[in-house]
């Protein structure tokens, strides 16, 4: 899937390339009827902006998108939470987003926000790694 070699290549520094990956894709998945694409590929696109308000409209849109998932098509991609196992990422990075912004109200709400979807996560790597960065706090 492109989408995971555009992540692959962000993982290895590359950004532009993977967002030159991925940019194309985005009229094909949000004309689709897959809503985790949708989700998966903005949220992705956010990772790799330049600017932070690029980066904050990207991760917006992904949370826009979350109202099309289901708790079904989440668990199919591999996410046994459902979809709220996905809301604890999107809420960090909008935090994150919105730090850099210099939006500390907007800030503190997101991560309060994602705070309350931990439990949603599994028991795993990727888990972990998120339960640890809002441990780290704002």
């Amino acid at each position: 899937m492109t989408i995971r070699e555009g992540i692959a290549l962000r993982e290895q520094g590359r950004s532009p390339e993977a967002k030159a990956l991925m940019e194309p894709l985005v009229a094909d998945v949000e004309g689709g009827d897959d809503a985790f694409a949708k989700v998966f590929l903005a949220h992705s696109l956010a990772d790799v902006q330049e600017d932070p308000e690029d980066e904050l409209a990207w991760d917006l849109r992904a949370l826009a998108f979350m109202d099309e998932l289901t708790d079904q098509r989440a668990i199919e991609r591999g996410n046994p939470g459902g979809k709220n196992a996905l809301l604890p990422s999107l809420h960090l990075n909008l935090a994150v987003d919105y730090r850099r912004l210099a939006d500390m109200a907007n800030a503190r709400h997101h991560f309060e926000l994602g705070q309350t979807y931990l439990d949603a996560l599994s028991d795993d790597e990727y888990g972990n790694s998120i339960r640890s960065a809002f441990a780290e706090g704002l």
